[in-house]
């Protein structure tokens, strides 16, 4: 009888450590696929949000346009729900007005509001209410933000501030990312319209929407992705020649 070869009697699969290789193998491709898949969703984001606050440009270029001023914030709507006819939306100008836009009242605006949405923005909000990620800079909508003003005690001076006003429109920033939720449209800036509500605590750059970065809407129509900054920085490096006097 012929001796028996051991090879024949070796198991044909996979040893154990055979296994864990081509299991570290498939996880090593499955997270450099994942990488580059959110790299490509970060980019298309970003560019999605570029795309809004552009669109968002046009519309304050058309209101200012017409009423030699922007949104004013005492004029008893927000500046996203003024501009909406400029941005090609709401062709009846009697629909901006002061009732509140929710979901369950208005669920047809929901391309309307479309643009106010960074798609970055994972911030949950309760199932009435829009989503909305970006609030306007103060000086825009009130002369005292930002501006001096002489004349009448009481004037009513706060009419809209108009680009004339800015010496460099394209390093006044106007528009900022801020994600906030909202009933209604004329509840959208919070009740203060700032660039980053400051509640008194440190600067959390983790509340940005582009990791430690966010995309800013210059007066001149330009947007750029600027890093993580506080108030104080902010204000003093895109708000410059925002000083213009009212007469």
């Amino acid at each position: 009888m012929p001796p028996e070869n051991p090879a024949a009697r070796r198991n044909p699969g996979f040893t154990l450590v055979e296994l864990l290789i081509v299991i570290s193998i498939v996880l090593i491709l499955a997270l450099i696929a994942f990488m580059f898949t959110r790299r490509a969703m970060d980019r298309a984001h970003t560019v999605s949000c570029s795309n809004n606050l552009r669109q968002i440009g046009v519309g304050l270029t058309g209101y200012q346009q017409e009423n030699n001023g922007y949104p004013s914030q005492n004029s008893g709507i927000t500046w996203d729900r003024a501009i909406l006819p400029h941005m090609g939306y709401l062709g009846d100008r009697s629909l901006v007005g002061t009732s509140p836009f929710r979901k369950s009242a208005w669920a047809e605006l929901a391309s309307v509001v479309k643009p106010f949405a960074c798609p970055a923005d994972r911030k949950p909000r309760s199932q009435d209410r829009f989503k909305r990620s970006y609030s306007i800079v103060p000086w825009t909508t009130n002369w005292s933000n930002g501006t001096q003003f002489r004349g009448w005690k009481n004037r009513p001076y706060n009419k809209g501030v108009p680009l004339s006003i800015v010496d460099e429109p394209g390093r006044a920033a106007m528009v900022v990312e801020w994600h906030t939720g909202t009933e209604s449209l004329e509840n959208l800036c919070g009740g203060g319209n700032h660039t980053y509500h400051d509640r008194g605590g440190p600067d959390k750059p983790e509340d940005t929407l582009h990791g430690k970065k966010q995309i800013v809407l210059f007066a001149d129509g330009h947007t750029e992705m600027l890093p993580f900054m506080t108030n104080a920085d902010f204000v003093q490096k895109y708000w410059p020649g925002v000083l213009g006097t009212v007469d």
